[in-house]
């Protein structure tokens, strides 16, 4: 998965003819044509299925009964006692009824969260991927599949037996457990390689690494 995560762009196959790394620059024709100038994706945007449909059910609760009730009173029908109810309760309560501020601070909060889903992504599990060029393609990893890139590149350093990985949206933590040789060493070794690893996962914004060690020293 990391190869095709890491794999040279246009022109690399002259790159590589040319005795130089692809993305160097080097060789004997000198400096290479610099790619296509990278498009930094923007996050991929929820299309909040479940609160458009609890708003929708809401709406649809509320303004079907009275919908209902007003063409009934139109038609020359009398009046249901639960709207009669309501008119009573509405023209009797003050406006600083606690009743009344309760009812308004549940709406108020209904609508925030409605603006607060509405201005935000949402799909924080999907890690943008960088994109080289203008062809419009987006693509994203997800972030349990980066925190196992991570453990697996855990698992490949010298002295560690165990690893736990957790990938967050800006930081990622790693908790290795040393099986054998010296802490220090080991601590080094796993970084070096896990910041290697970060920087092959692809990411517009590739998390911080924090490294953890455990074990008997």
């Amino acid at each position: 998965m990391s190869g095709a995560l890491t794999g040279a762009g246009p022109g690399a196959d002259a790159g590589s003819a040319a005795g130089a790394h692809p993305w160097s620059g080097e060789g004997d024709g000198g400096p290479a044509e610099p790619d296509a100038p990278a498009v930094r994706p923007r996050r991929f945007w929820s299309t909040r299925r479940n609160a458009a449909a609890l708003a929708s059910l809401l709406a649809l609760a509320a303004a079907g009964p009275l919908l209902y009730e007003e063409i009934s009173v139109r038609t020359g029908h009398q009046a249901h006692s639960w709207r009669t109810w309501i008119t009573d309760q509405l023209a009797k309560r003050p406006l600083d009824d606690g009743w009344v501020i309760a009812g308004s601070a549940v709406v108020c909060a209904l609508g925030l969260w409605l603006l607060l889903l509405a201005a935000t992504p949402g799909l924080r599990r999907l890690l943008p991927l960088a994109a080289n060029g203008g062809t419009g393609l987006r693509a994203a990893l997800d972030r349990r599949s980066a925190a196992a890139m991570l453990h697996r590149a855990a698992l490949e350093t010298p002295g560690v037996q165990g690893a736990k990985a957790r990938v967050r949206r800006r930081r990622a933590t790693v908790v290795a457990t040393v099986g054998f040789g010296d802490h220090t060493e080991v601590r080094t070794a796993l970084t070096e390689h896990l910041a290697a690893e970060r920087l092959r996962l692809g990411l517009v914004s590739p998390p911080l690494v924090n490294v953890k060690i455990k074990g008997n020293p």
